[in-house]
C-alpha cells in the first residue's frame, strides 16, 4: 500500500538511466531573476540573488548545471562570480543608490564583460518626483546597449536602493520574482503611457536641415516595455562543501 511518505520521497533516483537523470537535472534549471549591482568605485559586480540550487545538489547535478549556467558579469579588474544563463534568466539592474541611473549604469554593457547575449532585462520604474535629470536618457541608452533584448521589464514597486554592504560577502540571499502588477488596469496603462511620453519628450531630438531651414523631429525607438512588480523571499545561505567548486559528492552511476 502506498503511503503519503512514499509519495513525498523518491529513493530510486540513482537507479534511473543516466540520460533520464541528466534530463531531470536540466529541467530543474528554471528561469530566475538575477539582481546585479555594479560598483564603479571597485569596478566589480555583486548580487544577493540565490545561486541555482542545481549547482549544489550533487556532483552530477553540478556538472549538468554548468552546461547551462556560467560565471558572468566580470570586469577588467575582477573575475566573474555570478552564475547566469542569458537565454532563460532575467538580468535585473536595480536603481543604484545616491545618483540613480547615472553614467556608470548607462555604460554597464561596456564596463561589464559578456553581456551581449542577455535576452531578458529588468530595470526600475523611477517616480518623476525623485527622478534625476539625467536618468531618462541613461535608461534609454542602457536599454539599447543590449542588442538581443526583445522587451524590458519596468519594476514598479522596487525596494529601497541597496546599500554599500551589498558588495561584501555575506549569507543573506534573495529569491526574486517578477509578477504582473495588481491594481486598476486603467491606472497602470496611464502610467505606462506617461513613461513612454517621458522618453519621447526627453530623448527625442529636433534637427534643422541647413539648406532648407526645415525642422524635423527624430522620435526615439523604444523596446516593448512591460510593467512588473517585484516579490522577494529572503533566505539564509548555509555554506557547505557544495559551495566549493572542487567539492566531492557521491556521483550517481
Amino acid at each position: 500500500m502506498t503511503t503519503m511518505s512514499d509519495l513525498d520521497s523518491f529513493t530510486l533516483f540513482s537507479l534511473l538511466p543516466t540520460e533520464l537523470r541528466l534530463q531531470i537535472w536540466r529541467h530543474t534549471c528554471h528561469p530566475r531573476v538575477v539582481e546585479v549591482l555594479y560598483d564603479d568605485q571597485e569596478d566589480r559586480c555583486a548580487s544577493t540573488t540565490v545561486p541555482p540550487a542545481t549547482l549544489h545538489a550533487c556532483r552530477e547535478s553540478r556538472f549538468e548545471a554548468l552546461t547551462i549556467y556560467k560565471k558572468s558579469f566580470g570586469t577588467k579588474t575582477h573575475e566573474p562570480r555570478i552564475y547566469f544563463c542569458p537565454e532563460i534568466d532575467t538580468l535585473y539592474l536595480p536603481r543604484p543608490p545616491y545618483m540613480g541611473y547615472d553614467d556608470a549604469i548607462r555604460s554597464f554593457s561596456e564596463l561589464v564583460l559578456d553581456t551581449d547575449d542577455t535576452v531578458n532585462l529588468a530595470i526600475d520604474y523611477v517616480n518623476p518626483d525623485i527622478r534625476r535629470p539625467w536618468e531618462t536618457y541613461n535608461k534609454y541608452a542602457l536599454m539599447h546597449s543590449f542588442p538581443k533584448v526583445k522587451e524590458v521589464y519596468l519594476v514598479l514597486d522596487a525596494d529601497a536602493p541597496a546599500e554599500e554592504h551589498i558588495y561584501e560577502d555575506h549569507d543573506d540571499h534573495e529569491d526574486i520574482g517578477l509578477v504582473d502588477p495588481s491594481g486598476d488596469i486603467m491606472v497602470l496603462c496611464r502610467l505606462l503611457s506617461e513613461v513612454k511620453e517621458s522618453f519621447f519628450y526627453e530623448v527625442g531630438s529636433t534637427y534643422t536641415v541647413s539648406d532648407t531651414k526645415e525642422e524635423f523631429y527624430e522620435q526615439p525607438v523604444l523596446p516593448p516595455l512591460v510593467l512588473k512588480s517585484k516579490v522577494t523571499h529572503h533566505t539564509h545561505h548555509e555554506h557547505t562543501h557544495h559551495d566549493h567548486p572542487h567539492y566531492d559528492h557521491t556521483h550517481h552511476s
